[in-house]
């Protein structure tokens, strides 16, 4: 048995694969012990993986996970004590299965990093009504202070999220100078250098610096025409940005964390790793640290590839979080 303590400050991709997968391998996977217990406590980061997920998004692997009724993963209990987010990510393609949602996954990487874990990511389609609808209980949800929306700024008819925000919030749209100007020229160069037939602004182009009036900043998009938005509401930060990845990357990390999410403090991630370790058995201890350790979120993860099962422990305390995990090295159901 080996049980790895990792400190997991920084992302690690584990892939699931089906549980068939045991079915077909040598391996037991139950109680059967493959030697000594060690434990390996906080190797480094790995620097390559840590600059990855300070600036680069992962291809998204798919996450093909079978569970029965005797290993299951357990979600966990968290009062989470820090300023908490929400991300909902517009967009027809999204919902109907065209295009996968990276946006959402690097930025609710980059928010947990940062000192602002996500609650929940929603996706919604280019639909008025339901993005006012989605827009409205992000604003009526007492735990959030900072709600992000992703997609539907660009130049086309079914581009409605500056519209429908506009209508959730009883503001009128207006055209912000600052950006109309900008696309002018933008659309001039692209014109000299042979990529547009004409040097004239579009209709299209002109919805794209249209936006809901009374903004508390505007973001400089350096890489696209749509502009990034704030707008501060009943106590809670609404930031609005492009769904192009590179757009919404750009505006991310060069205006909006260092001008606006500076002041956070990031979760302590701590993780166990057991082989060979039946998930099941952990659950009366799980429980138990629900009840005694509620600011702290236990988590149980197996990895069928590797035929590890991993424990993860976070909270914004690290003493109560290095307490909860000395409370399952001792007590591990192995």
């Amino acid at each position: 048995m080996r049980i790895d303590l990792v400190d997991a400050g920084h992302p690690r991709a584990f892939v699931q694969r089906p549980l068939q997968l045991l079915e077909r391998t040598t391996f037991p996977f139950g109680h059967h012990l493959d030697g000594p217990i060690v434990v390996v406590a906080d190797p480094p980061a790995q620097p390559e993986l840590l600059r990855l997920a300070l600036h680069e998004v992962a291809k998204a692997d798919a996450l093909d996970v079978a569970v029965n009724d005797g290993m299951q993963s357990f979600q966990p209990l968290y009062v989470c004590p820090m300023p908490a987010s929400s991300i909902v990510a517009i967009g027809d393609e999204l919902v109907g299965g065209f295009t996968l949602d990276t946006n959402s996954h690097w930025m609710a990487e980059r928010l947990r990093l940062l000192g602002y874990p996500v609650k929940r990511v929603t996706q919604v389609r280019d639909r008025p009504h339901e993005i006012v609808e989605q827009v409205q209980h992000e604003l009526a949800d007492e735990e959030l202070t900072d709600v992000f929306l992703t997609g539907g700024l660009g130049p086309t008819p079914d581009d409605r999220t500056f519209a429908a925000l506009a209508e959730a919030l009883g503001k009128e749209l207006m055209i912000w100078e600052e950006t109309r100007a900008r696309i002018v020229r933008r659309v001039q160069r692209m014109h000299a250098m042979g990529l547009l037939e004409s040097p004239e602004v579009t209709e299209g182009n002109l919805r794209m610096a249209r936006i809901p009036a009374g903004p508390a900043h505007v973001f400089r998009n350096r890489r696209g025409m749509a502009p990034g938005t704030l707008y501060e509401v009943a106590g809670k930060r609404i930031f609005v940005l492009p769904g192009v990845p590179l757009e919404m990357k750009g505006i991310f990390t060069e205006e909006l964390e260092p001008q606006f999410l500076a002041a956070g403090s990031a979760a302590t991630v701590r993780e166990l790793r057991f082989t060979f370790a039946v998930e099941a058995r952990f659950y009366p201890l799980m429980r138990e640290l629900e009840g005694t350790f509620p600011d702290v979120s236990v988590g149980s993860y197996p990895n069928f590839e590797t035929k590890e099962l991993v424990i993860r422990v976070l909270g914004a305390d690290p003493k109560r979080v290095d307490e909860a995990l000395e409370v399952i090295k001792r007590r591990a159901p192995v």
